[in-house]
């Protein structure tokens, strides 16, 4: 059978109509749709920037003069359309103007106290949109005349006025604007603010130096923008001669995000406590970057032997050759077989391709399934109904349905529902349930413990 043509994209489609066709459909759609007329309208005035600007004014001018308070939802929306008008000024007025550009943009940084007070920006999307903006405004000032040193002040004018941490790009995203000279020349500036700040004396009962905290965090941003984390290494020392673990784990994922590996591995020596699982991991992937692959790959099976997850045997065998996969492989099937947890051991040996000892290892002790581990549970039980491992499948979702209800955690009372259905599903398929109950008993057993619980019992109607 000749295969059928794939269908052409949309875009394809629109380029091939006659210009006074989409003229038309344009026309149609400005009557009905605002944001159609609008950009219609800004389209006319693509030879004139200056009145273009003065549109673009008129909405941010608007915007802060609402005194509208914003829910969460709310704020949601109005953060994307925040974002969809600085993407209409970059698009439509930059290219053109790109002073008319940095004058809006900075205003609407400014601007951020307004939306801030006025929202519940609990989702982060009006953060994201000032975020947005600071983008703008840097990729603005690249393209204007005016003397490159005058931005190295502004940039920081702007960051130091910021009072919700929305500005950050600002120092983050600088190399947007800066040369490395200007941006080393930044970095200078705030350590000697740093190292001022760290010099004066504290005011009795001033447990914060907030002075050394706003430039230790802007040299965090700058080490980002410069991707050199010896400056983010200095600005920490500074204030922690003897960094804790997590800051130690900081410098080391810099020192591998930027791609110099080898300044991690003097913070990874000796133990990081409570984070060493981390420690051993960056310490391979550090080792690995260097090419010393059979330290990282003896590191890696250390890690493995401790948890048997599924995610760090393959971390393991990505580091061997070929020809030591089977090897590897027995061993993770032998250590299976001394490990308590069946949810880990069933994972485990899924994964290698042992699925009838991986249903065995949960029939064998079932009331170990963990039915609050869902994340877990769900795909595992997945992945044994596709294998037609009823029995297995069954065992997860009756923990998970009973984690559920003994909880009387009613948000989750729909998966229960679901879970129910599908033990049910598979009933009639299941031949060698021991060591579980009957679906029968079980059935009964659930519904006389649970008989209270009625939205639980209305949803499972509803499923059904």
């Amino acid at each position: 059978m000749p295969r059928k043509p794939s269908p052409e994209s949309l875009e394809a489609f629109v380029r091939r109509q006659d210009g006074a066709v989409l003229a038309d459909v344009l026309i149609e759609l400005a009557a009905d749709h605002p944001a159609v007329r609008a950009r219609l309208a800004r389209m006319q005035l693509a030879s004139q920037p200056k009145a273009l600007a003065a549109e673009f004014r008129k909405t941010l001018a608007a915007w802060r003069r609402s005194t509208k308070f914003l829910g969460y939802s709310e704020a949601g929306a109005f953060g994307r359309e925040l974002e969809a008008w600085l993407e209409q000024v970059e698009r439509e007025l930059l290219p053109q103007d790109p002073a008319a550009a940095l004058a809006i943009a900075e205003s609407f940084i400014e601007a951020d106290a307004v939306f801030f007070n006025r929202a519940d920006d609990s989702n982060g999307a009006i953060g994201d949109a000032v975020a947005a903006g600071c983008r703008l405004w840097l990729k603005a000032a690249s393209r204007c005349e005016s003397p490159a040193a005058e931005w190295p002040a502004r940039i920081a004018a702007l960051a130091g006025a910021d009072e919700y941490g929305a500005r950050a790009e600002l120092l983050r995203s600088a190399n947007l604007c800066l040369s490395e000279q200007a941006l080393r020349a930044l970095v200078a500036s705030y350590e000697a603010e740093l190292d001022d700040a760290l010099a004066q004396a504290r005011p009795a009962g001033e447990r914060v130096n907030g002075p050394a905290g706003k430039a230790s965090a802007a040299l965090s941003l700058l080490s980002e923008a410069l991707r050199d984390a010896d400056v983010l290494v200095r600005a920490t020392l500074k204030r922690s001669p003897s960094p804790n673990v997590v800051q130690v784990e900081h410098f080391v994922r810099a020192f591998l995000d930027y791609g110099h590996p080898e300044g991690a591995l003097p913070w990874l020596e000796g133990s990081w406590a409570h984070l060493e699982g981390s420690r051993q991991r960056l310490q391979a992937q550090a080792l690995t970057a260097l090419g010393r692959t059979d330290e990282a790959a003896a590191i890696r099976q250390r890690i493995f032997e401790a948890t048997l997850a599924v995610s760090d045997l393959h971390a393991w065998l990505d580091l061997l050759p070929p020809r030591q996969h089977a090897d590897a492989i027995a061993q993770a099937r032998s250590l299976a077989a001394g490990r308590d947890d069946p949810v880990v051991v069933a994972r485990l040996l899924m994964d290698i391709g042992d699925e009838a000892a991986a249903e065995a290892a949960l029939l064998a002790h079932p009331g170990r399934i963990d039915g609050g581990d869902y994340g877990s549970l769900v795909p595992l039980a997945a992945a044994l109904e596709d294998k037609g491992l009823w029995a297995g499948a069954t065992a997860i979702y009756r923990a998970l349905l009973v984690s559920i209800l003994d909880k009387a955690y009613s948000p989750a009372y729909r998966h229960g529902a679901r879970y129910w259905s599908r033990l049910q599903a598979m009933a009639g398929k299941c031949t060698g349930l021991i060591p579980l109950e009957p679906p029968e008993a079980f059935e009964a057993r659930i519904r006389a413990q649970h008989k209270r619980k009625s939205s639980f019992w209305a949803l499972v109607d509803k499923v059904r």
